[in-house]
């Protein structure tokens, strides 16, 4: 018995990548055969994944475990396997956020959508959201076939990496608050508006501070749109593109943040926000989508893009110890659920419960 994971395109540093692999690692430590493949594969990764067209479905006790995040021609070697079926959805950006700048993106992400109802055959439907379970219904999965099961964090990843101490020094030299955001450069994140946060801030609370906006950047109309923003807003100077980063360059951007800054409108989950938990940054985000399942009661949460009352919520969480300290405090606690001994635990009943055999240790 083997249990398979099959994915979109395996990356590097992506979050869906990530989770794959450490859910490998658990799945190995409980003594369990795996495989992984996806439907491209980036070359660092060709020692531990295999390209989809590897997979056989040969052993009807098999399980496939399907992690769909766009739309992927593999979505047929799931529909037509023979192994037992679990999906995981890790939601999919609605197509109209694209439609400006990247067709073959907007087209991708709305054929995605459209083709989740044909994956609703399958003996579980996962969520790593609570946001994402409820979409999984409303596609026409069976509500007592779905779950929400938390990502698996590779915290062992961060304390085991040493920070990039020049990036470090940048931020821990700055003359102001250093406002910070990750996540890569798409519509849905909305970065325009936390350029409008920043110079709402530097108008009114503090003149030096600096945003720094961490991820690849890959659509070059919109990245236009930004910088042209940023040009007519005057914080061109203020605010930095860092595009892809290393681990160690973005444990140093965490550690070096007053404040964690999110105007995203749409998202699945929002690892970022679990990482800010990690290093002690308190957080500002929009209740959109699934960000206020990912913080619970942690955190800051707004609804109205009022950038002068955001910008005096973050001078509070720059510049009220207390209050900071109670916004992390509360973070550590939310953090916690996430722990991964906690998700282990949920996913060695949920694979028991599908007939899968584990021993009785949880190792993570």
């Amino acid at each position: 018995m083997r249990i398979h994971q099959v994915g979109s395109a395996l990356g590097y540093g992506d979050a869906v990548t990530n989770h794959m692999l450490a859910l490998d690692r658990l799945l190995r430590g409980w003594g369990l055969a795996t495989a992984l493949y996806g439907h491209t594969v980036e070359p660092r990764l060709g020692e531990v994944a295999a390209p989809d067209t590897a997979y056989r479905d040969d052993d009807p006790s098999d399980l496939l475990i399907y992690h769909y995040s766009v739309y992927c021609p593999n979505i047929d070697l799931f529909r037509r396997s023979r192994h037992r079926k679990l999906l995981i959805y890790h939601n999919i950006t609605p197509a109209h956020f694209y439609t400006p700048y990247h067709e073959e993106l907007e087209r991708l992400c709305q054929r995605g959508r459209d083709a989740l109802p044909l994956l609703r055959e399958c003996e579980l439907g996962v969520g790593v959201s609570e946001y994402n379970r409820r979409e999984l219904v409303e596609a026409g999965f069976a509500p007592d076939r779905t779950a929400v099961l938390p990502i698996l964090l590779d915290l062992d990843a961060f304390s085991s990496t040493r920070r990039d101490e020049k990036v470090f020094r940048r931020l821990s030299q700055s003359a102001g608050a250093n406002l910070l955001f990750v996540g890569r450069g798409a519509p849905n994140k909305a970065h325009g508006d936390l350029l409008k946060l920043l110079a709402a801030y530097r108008q009114s609370v503090d003149p030096h501070a600096h945003l720094w906006l961490v991820g690849s950047r890959f659509l070059p109309r919109y990245d236009a749109v930004l910088d042209r923003l940023a040009q007519r807003l005057g914080v061109a100077d203020a605010v930095t593109f860092t595009d892809r980063v290393s681990l160690a360059e973005l444990k140093a951007y965490y550690a070096g943040a007053s404040v964690f800054v999110c105007a995203s409108q749409h998202e699945g989950l929002c690892v970022p926000l679990l990482e800010a938990m990690v290093f002690g940054v308190p957080i500002l985000a929009r209740a959109a989508a699934a960000v206020p399942d990912t913080l619970g009661a942690s955190g800051v949460l707004y609804h109205t893009a009022d950038y002068g009352v955001l910008a005096e919520t973050v001078g509070v969480l720059v510049g009220d110890e207390g209050l900071r300290g109670q916004v992390v405090a509360g973070q550590r606690r939310r953090l916690a659920d996430f722990a991964p001994h906690r998700v282990a635990a949920q996913w060695r009943a949920t694979l028991l419960a599908l007939g899968i055999p584990i021993g009785d240790e949880v190792r993570v």
